[in-house]
């Protein structure tokens, strides 16, 4: 039996789509805090290049410019997903689109350009291994590379079904009368 409270004229109770919500939500802040930490260490470097360094100036200023797009679009998604967790109505059709778009471009996009990357790798090591054998340290660090790998491409396999089904769940008619509209304060008489 479910537990379900009452309230305003709906049922409310366990959603799992609310989880996958609060599961992008905790992800999406944890990628802030890694593209904020990156780009100010990027920072720190491209502020002590000397003024004749152009090439390098160039580079990590490119490198800069990546780590504040994907913050903007990781901060962009937190608030899609806070504003999904208390169901405001601007936010349902907002959270399908960045499922789809997460689905197809982070998983299946993102999914086949790692898994060409590694074969071009594996045929690497093997050239390499074939030339001489490779020592226990670079073994060592080639298993973490492949539990890397197997672990990147896991989480995608299981994240697009996921992603794919959270933009349909979104769109059904019972949930979408869970959505409300932002409430707009009257103006005083």
């Amino acid at each position: 039996m479910f537990l379900k409270m009452r309230g305003a004229g709906r049922a409310e109770g366990f959603a799992l789509w609310r989880i996958v919500a609060w599961l992008m939500l905790l992800l999406a802040a944890y990628g802030c805090l890694q593209y904020a930490v990156h780009g100010e260490q990027v920072w720190g470097v491209l502020r002590q290049l000397p003024p004749g360094n152009a090439g390098d100036a160039s580079q990590l200023r490119k490198i800069l410019a990546w780590d504040v797009g994907y913050f903007v679009v990781a901060f962009g998604v937190v608030v899609v997903c806070a504003g999904a967790i208390l169901r405001q109505a601007w936010s349902r059709q907002a959270l399908q689109a960045v499922s789809v778009l997460l689905a197809l471009g982070w998983g299946v996009a993102g999914g086949l350009m790692l898994l060409s990357q590694w074969r071009e790798f594996s045929q690497g090591i093997a050239m390499t291994n074939a030339q001489a054998p490779l020592d226990p340290a670079s073994l060592q660090a080639l298993d973490h590379v492949r539990r890397s790998f197997v672990i990147a491409m896991a989480a995608k396999a299981v994240a697009v079904p996921v992603l794919l089904w959270l933009a349909w769940w979104l769109g059904r008619p019972a949930v979408k009368a869970g959505f409300r509209e932002l409430r707009r304060p009257r103006p005083a008489r």
